[in-house]
């Protein structure tokens, strides 16, 4: 007979859980510490060697830049792939600059991920509303996929984001943006088949629309707001192509994405939400509609401390079931070169308390 502690659970189990708790109250509770101790010392203090290094190598024709994120995964009863553990999320190099007459480049790497090369792409600036862009670099979809990741609101970005995104391409753009920039146009051309060659697949291009803009709402006697919109369209013939971190493998025919995001800050309150929309058409088989979104709120305590929770819905249409999840975080920045994010993930299937996922992000960037 299985010995029991007289809640129906084994002695065993229960103390092979324990050390995961453990683990997981301590790094909750040193995020809270931090972020208690940085509420009471919420002035902004002196950095002088980060303002040195912003003099030395944070240049108009030579900027650098580097991302380093740890992240720590507990789930007590584990459902998500993966272990409890630790992981290097990203270690990330950037360089960036504007020579004369226009010309620019944007170069990043990350030494965790194979292909390394991340952004490779030179640019020429006809005017201040006008630029072009050829290389590899991120598709013009997507607010939250345009973001860098080392300034996303969560630890992950959403399941659709992730999924459905057309990612970094080869190709070209031109971008079209108003001085004020509260309006922007971006067309672009791309190989389709994301980083897997340095070459196309086929004949045909992925072609991307996205249309955005910004709002700024000035209010006497009251906090300014700012209102930003976005929305964007592609399409692509493809074969043999595989995308969506396994969601999709091995199709061929035509994919077409449609999506639209806003995010509007009134003082310490932050709306943001996106939707995004697949038909995926093969030569052979059912069509399918792989759709998603997030619907995010948060609230900024203080300078270096903000509170969030947000919807994340995402539906494969059979080729991944309906996946809902209830995700809360906490973001504190010990410095201007630093950040602790920490997540507490519900899914709304799986919601036993032992399900619950927590991931805490250590980040440097700058």
């Amino acid at each position: 007979m299985t010995k029991s502690d007289g809640r129906n659970k084994p002695v065993k189990e229960e103390l092979k859980m324990n050390p995961l708790r453990s683990a997981s109250r301590t790094l909750f509770l040193l995020v809270v510490a931090t972020a208690t101790t940085l509420d009471a010392t919420a002035q902004q203090e002196p950095e002088p060697l980060y303002d040195g290094f912003l003099d030395t190598f944070k240049q108009e024709y030579f900027s650098l830049g580097m991302l380093l994120q740890t992240v720590a995964d507990f789930q007590f009863d584990r459902t998500q792939v993966g272990n409890n553990g630790f992981s290097m999320a990203n270690f990330r190099l950037l360089l960036s600059g504007e020579m004369d007459a226009g010309f620019g480049y944007v170069l990043a790497t990350n030494f965790i991920n194979s292909p390394a090369i991340l952004d490779a792409m030179m640019y020429y600036r006809a005017s201040s509303a006008v630029s072009l862009g050829v290389g590899q670099f991120k598709v013009p979809f997507s607010q939250e996929f345009l973001t860098y990741a080392g300034s996303i609101d969560f630890v992950n970005r959403s399941q659709a984001v992730t999924a459905l995104a057309p990612g970094r391409q080869i190709g070209a753009q031109v971008a079209i943006e108003k001085p004020a920039g509260n309006f922007g146009l971006t067309i672009g051309a791309f190989n389709g088949n994301g980083l897997s060659a340095n070459s196309n697949d086929n004949d045909d291009l992925l072609f991307a629309v996205r249309l955005s803009g910004v709002l700024e709402m000035e209010r006497e006697g009251s906090q300014n707001g700012r209102f930003r919109y976005g929305v964007n369209v592609a399409h692509s013939n493809d074969d043999d192509l595989s995308f969506g971190n396994g969601l999709v493998s091995s199709f061929s025919g035509k994919r077409t994405l449609a999506g639209g995001d806003i995010r509007a800050e009134f003082g310490n309150l932050l709306f943001a939400g996106e939707v995004i929309h697949t038909s995926l058409s093969p030569e052979i088989g059912v069509a399918r509609h792989p759709w998603g979104f997030h619907a995010t709120a948060g609230l900024l305590f203080s300078p270096k401390i903000q509170g969030l929770v947000r919807w994340d819905g995402f539906d494969g249409d059979n080729f991944d079931g309906r996946s809902d999840l209830l995700v809360f975080g906490l973001n504190v920045w010990p410095t201007s070169v630093t950040e602790i994010q920490l997540n507490y993930i519900i899914d709304t299937e799986e919601a036993a308390v032992d399900h619950h996922q927590l991931l805490v992000n250590f980040q440097l960037g700058f």
